[in-house]
């Protein structure tokens, strides 16, 4: 009998754990939780994919095109969206085993996902979470985001593989959804209806009135347009711009105390940003290579960095550090360093980054003006946060307000040739550790040793 209880109570006691084990796991799917302590938050999408998920109000379906022996790591990414965002469903497909499928849908490469919403569909890289997130962003858009390149007056070209043009920046740029086009305005005469921005990438020649007169008319009808300035003289682009309340100064930016180590100091370090939709999220510096001064011009630009003309409201956004200036005569700085001239240099910090809303109706246009193209070639992208000041700014342009930072997978990468920021004093710390200092320590102490060995003797 007392073993039959025996077994008894070992049986309660086993459905007992069951129980709570299943009460424990009922409660998890319910309350589900997950804490990612990585150092930099790898396992975790980033704040822009959320914001994104968050604007998803119908069904999305997205099948993924995987590789065979990359198929958990497309799960694990889709899995983190399910989790915030229900209305996801997703499907898994072999390309190997699929073709004829795949076809049908045009897909032709690995890590592909076909995106369905609201009866629209595309075909979108799934290589990452920052290509899957800015897939979702361009089938939400319910007709597609085209940026207009300028093209005709010797621009930075959308071209890989070059480290002054911008052949990356077209990457990341696709990669958010947009559609990229070269125009001709000297040949079509206006802006494309289609547009939600033009920009005009670092001109080495001035364009002529025409073409300005067409930037002008589609500001002015709730266009957007960025124009990314080098220090070159164009005159009727400067009497353009300054015609909307900002200014384009005949200079360079000079800040030798925050730059590339090793570098002449026209590579200008931009911490500063203006609580601004355009620069709201930034929070890292951007590096700019040589960079002219922007300043916003009218009435009301001695007070902070707004003004405007003809009703325009011009605001400079951007600045460069307060150990900066501005080297009047831009072809100075072409043999190397320059000293800060007081009589005809200004001290920084100088504005780098100036934005202005043409007009004051329900949907005002919307110009941006960088004054260096360099930041967001294939040399300058992957710096600091290039990439985030070039994807704001054009977000901003294209009506659509920066919604936090970019995924993990897109920032700095760093490699055995990477360029490292460093400030001058922080140069000579490391010249003084590392050349002088670490030897010398060693030198003691191995004198040391050798005294020590001698006595014994």
């Amino acid at each position: 009998m007392s073993r039959i209880a025996h077994w008894a109570a070992f049986l309660l006691s086993l459905a007992a754990v069951l129980a709570v084990a299943v009460a424990v796991q009922a409660f998890s799917d319910l309350a589900n939780r997950r804490f990612d302590l990585t150092l930099e938050s790898r396992l975790s999408l980033s704040p822009y994919t959320l914001s994104v998920l968050s604007e998803v109000k119908e069904p999305l379906r997205v099948d993924l095109y995987y590789e065979r022996g990359e198929r958990q790591r497309s799960r694990d990414l889709l899995e983190l969206m399910r989790d915030h965002c229900p209305q996801l469903t997703y499907e898994l497909v072999d390309l190997d085993r699929n073709p004829t499928r795949a076809k049908e849908h045009g897909v032709d490469h690995y890590d592909r996902a076909v995106l369905s919403y609201e009866g629209r569909e595309v075909v979108v890289s799934a290589g990452s979470e920052e290509a899957l997130t800015g897939g979702i962003v361009r089938v939400l858009s319910e007709r597609p985001r085209v940026l207009y390149f300028v093209t005709g007056h010797r621009e930075r070209t959308l071209a890989p593989g070059k480290d002054d043009q911008l052949g990356r920046a077209a990457q990341i740029l696709r990669s958010e959804g947009y559609v990229l086009r070269p125009v001709s305005l000297l040949q079509l005469g206006d802006v494309p209806e289609d547009a939600s921005a033009v920009v005009v990438a670092g001109p080495e020649v001035d364009p002529v009135e025409g073409e300005l007169e067409a930037l002008s008319r589609y500001l002015e009808s709730g266009g957007s347009v960025l124009v990314l300035a080098d220090p070159v003289a164009l005159p009727k682009l400067e009497a353009w711009v300054a015609s909307y309340g900002l200014a384009l100064a005949d200079d360079v930016v000079i800040d030798r105390a925050n730059r590339v180590y090793g570098s002449d100091g026209t590579n200008v370090v931009v911490p500063y940003y203006r609580d601004h939709e355009a620069t709201r999220t930034m929070d890292v510096p951007s590096v700019l290579g040589r960079a002219r001064s922007v300043s916003a011009t009218g009435d009301d630009a001695a007070g902070g960095g707004t003004g405007g003309v003809r009703g325009h409201a011009a605001t400079v956004v951007a600045r460069s550090s307060d150990q900066s200036f501005a080297a009047t005569d831009a072809t100075r700085t072409r043999a190397g360093e320059v000293e800060f001239d007081e009589a005809r240099d200004r001290q920084g910090p100088i504005g780098v980054v100036g934005v202005v809303l043409v007009g004051d109706g329900e949907r005002p246009g919307r110009l941006a003006i960088v004054g260096d193209a360099d930041f967001a070639s294939d040399g300058f992208i992957s710096l600091l946060g290039n990439k985030d000041l070039l994807v704001n700014t054009v977000g901003w342009l294209a009506q659509r307000e920066a919604q936090g930072a970019r995924p993990q997978a897109a920032t700095t990468q760093l490699g055995p040739m990477s360029p490292m920021y460093v400030s001058d004093a922080l140069a000579r710390t490391i010249f003084v550790v590392a050349v002088l200092a670490q030897p010398a320590a060693f030198l003691a102490a191995g004198v040391i040793v050798v005294v020590a060995r001698r006595r014994r003797r």
